[in-house]
């Protein structure tokens, strides 16, 4: 991972505090199978970050809604 997206945490209970807050405010306000799509979509993440496939972890794996636009 690129130094530019290491973060400094004070341990490990630190780094799962995070990303418990980073889950929970994915998931504020969601409902029903929009839920779920988010949920299967943090797995993805966790998946690729254990296996070492994913070097940007700003990428998620969707396409970029801005592919389409003028000039882009």
């Amino acid at each position: 991972m690129s130094d530019e997206f290491d973060w400094d945490f004070s341990g490990p209970d630190d780094a799962k505090a995070e990303i418990r807050a980073a889950v929970q405010y994915l998931l504020r306000g969601i409902t029903g199978g929009a839920r779920g799509d988010i949920v299967q979509q943090i797995i993805m993440i966790v998946r690729n970050v254990a296996s070492g496939e994913s070097p940007d972890p700003l990428h998620d794996g969707l396409p970029d809604p801005f592919d389409d636009a003028p000039g882009g």
